[in-house]
């Protein structure tokens, strides 16, 4: 396993450094935010500039590419003003699935609405609903299983967070909120445990899941 604190520690100094006052926000998303990394996570970085131009990404990617386990670095960068117009129905992801580092992003905040959360679910399902069909008829649709019902956690969280107000970014606690086939969604995606044998079963149930979640939000 990566020392996480030190590969932090070493990146920040070097990107403060490197653009000092420029720096408007860094943030860990993922599995390193939810203390759920394995040897094989990546660590999502979420850099946010005052503004950012093509010289800007090539020193951000020197900054990157001089790191100990370069090729686990991955994420989110941007400028300010560009993150402040972004499509509202992905700040909701965004903002509760973002660890501050460095600065904050309460100033999304005001942007993030009921009707964009609901309308995030839905885009997302219905994204879902076919990737899962594409995947299942002409891909390779076992080995793409994992990276299918990677975003159904995501999903899950949105639901809830619909329903109690509450936004749970573990998931031993959203598995407390959830029934029936959303219980499912969530083991399956835990487990991350697939094979030929259950791959019709599999399918059947993501594709059903997320046909429900685009009738709901009709």
């Amino acid at each position: 396993m990566i020392n996480y604190d030190l590969w932090i520690k070493e990146i920040m100094g070097k990107i403060m450094n490197c653009f000092g006052s420029r720096v408007h926000f860094v943030g860990i998303q993922g599995s390193y935010r939810r203390g759920e990394a394995t040897e094989q996570s990546d660590i999502d970085l979420v850099f946010i500039l005052d503004s950012l131009g093509m010289e800007d990404l090539a020193e951000y990617r020197a900054i990157v590419q001089s790191m100990p386990h370069a090729e686990k670095a991955c994420g989110f960068v941007s400028g300010r003003a560009e993150l402040l117009a972004w499509p509202k129905l992905d700040l909701f992801q965004f903002y509760h699935d973002t660890q501050p580092l460095y600065g904050s992003l309460d100033e999304l905040l005001p942007f993030i609405t009921r009707r964009d959360i609901r309308q995030s679910v839905s885009v997302q399902a219905a994204n879902l609903y076919h990737a899962a069909c594409h995947s299942y008829l002409f891909e390779d649709a076992l080995q793409n299983l994992k990276g299918l019902y990677k975003p159904a956690f995501f999903l899950l969280q949105a639901k809830v967070f619909l329903k109690t107000g509450q936004y749970f970014d573990k998931k031993d606690a959203l598995s407390t909120h959830l029934t029936g086939i959303d219980a499912q969604i969530l083991e399956k995606n835990r487990c991350n445990c697939f094979s030929p044998s259950s791959l019709e079963a599999d399918y059947r149930l993501l594709i059903e899941w997320a046909s429900s979640l685009i009738a709901e939000e009709k």
